[in-house]
């Protein structure tokens, strides 16, 4: 079972998001059965956003004294909240229903990548020089590099296939015959070993 990991930073919220969040989180975990003794406890944890709340007041007078005073208690509450997040996350037994029932976020489950998906819109330039081409495609998401397969046409069962890899979705192939029609495909490749390969492309090489 994957394991469920609580968010416990705050430091993205803004002070007013600050103080939703944690009335949110104070009344989720009120008389939660999952959750019987938080740590800190409620109290605390309603005590130290009310103190934030009355220091962010005071804070709008512009006295240095009072923004310091905020950032403090801003602080205090973040902390607090910290070791709250860890008490959900060592009790709600690694069950996503249980831990989001606390009021906390709960950190989004990496998809699995499967196979990559089939390379579209391949096309195929002349390069700048004489016996060169230039394939480009649209990028895909997670491919780690891309295998790019070149032979003359026209093809045939017996057709040998020439393998060049390259880390960018744009490659330039040398050495070609000027004349000479070539057939193009692409696959790229991930964790999964099955590639998908493009369709394929037939260019001149002037």
């Amino acid at each position: 079972m994957p394991k469920i990991t609580i968010l416990r930073s705050f430091k993205r919220y803004r002070e007013d998001e600050l103080n939703i969040k944690t009335s949110a989180i104070i009344q989720s975990l009120t008389g939660n059965p999952h959750f019987p003794t938080p740590q800190p406890s409620l109290e605390e944890i309603n005590q130290s956003r009310i103190a934030f709340l009355d220091a962010l007041v005071a804070s709008k007078t512009g006295s240095k004294q009072a923004t310091l005073y905020k950032k403090e208690c801003r602080s205090i509450l973040e902390k607090q909240l910290e070791l709250l997040g860890l008490y959900v996350n060592m009790n709600c037994f690694d069950n996503e229903v249980i831990a989001q029932s606390s009021g906390f976020d709960v950190k989004k489950k990496g998809k699995p990548v499967g196979i990559l998906a089939k390379p579209s819109n391949l096309t195929i330039v002349n390069g700048p020089v004489k016996g060169t081409l230039i394939a480009n495609i649209d990028r895909i998401n997670r491919a780690k590099s891309y295998i790019y397969q070149i032979t003359t046409s026209p093809l045939t069962e017996t057709s040998i296939w020439e393998t060049h890899v390259s880390s960018r979705k744009k490659i330039e192939i040398e050495n070609l015959q000027s004349g000479t029609e070539y057939a193009i495909k692409v696959a790229a490749v991930g964790k999964e070993p099955i590639l998908v390969y493009s369709d394929v492309v037939f260019s001149y090489v002037l």
